[in-house]
């Protein structure tokens, strides 16, 4: 038995379904490219949230480190350790010691600063160790006033420093009680230490 199908009947219904098939597949494909482009968006977004995060805790631990040690640059800055030497300070607390301490005389030089190493000290960033060596000859009424004046040096001096090299000699086998005569040589060589920032570190000026 034969059908005859009328193609101008069946045309517009069949268009009709094409067309709401491209449809169909038109917006299953875009909704799955909308998805993707939403989780390639959101995972950017979680990339930039936890690179923020990083950054946040690492501001976070410097701020911390700075209200530690920033007092302590500070003091370290105030009492002369870190910084330019001030070697006019150490001048007029050497002067003052050997006033109060009534020396008979005392003559004195100091080296310009220079880097100074040692296998004591370890490798400082951007920074270095500075020594300037300061030579002291003394006219002496008795030895103690050798041993008082590089306790006073320490207490009250603006820097650290360390004693290199002391000597002490008698001048003759009597003592001259008057005061007005050394009976006692003494020489010393001290070094006094400062850190210096590298390339203006610090606020420093060259």
């Amino acid at each position: 038995m034969r059908v005859k199908i009328d193609i101008r009947v069946v045309r517009t219904p069949a268009l009709i379904a094409l067309v709401a098939a491209g449809l169909c597949y038109g917006s299953l494909s875009g909704s799955g490219w909308f998805r993707e482009t939403q989780e390639k968006e959101w995972q950017r977004q979680e990339r930039v949230a936890r690179e923020m995060m990083l950054k946040y805790q690492a501001a976070a631990e410097d701020v911390q480190q700075i209200a530690v040690y920033y007092p302590r640059f500070k003091n370290y800055k105030a009492q002369g350790i870190v910084g330019v030497e001030d070697r006019v300070l150490w001048v007029e607390s050497l002067q003052s010691q050997a006033r109060a301490l009534q020396f008979v005389s005392l003559t004195y030089s100091m080296a310009p600063p220079a880097i100074f190493s040692s296998p004591r000290f370890g490798k400082l960033v951007g920074a270095d160790y500075y020594g300037s060596a300061m030579s002291m000859d003394m006219g002496l009424l008795h030895e103690e006033q050798l041993i008082n004046l590089i306790a006073g040096l320490q207490a009250d001096a603006k820097g650290v420093f360390s004693v290199d090299e002391c000597t002490l000699e008698r001048k003759g086998k009597r003592l001259d009680r008057s005061g007005d005569a050394a009976n006692f040589t003494g020489h010393c060589q001290l070094m006094w230490f400062t850190i210096k920032g590298r390339e203006g570190h610090w606020g420093e000026s060259s």
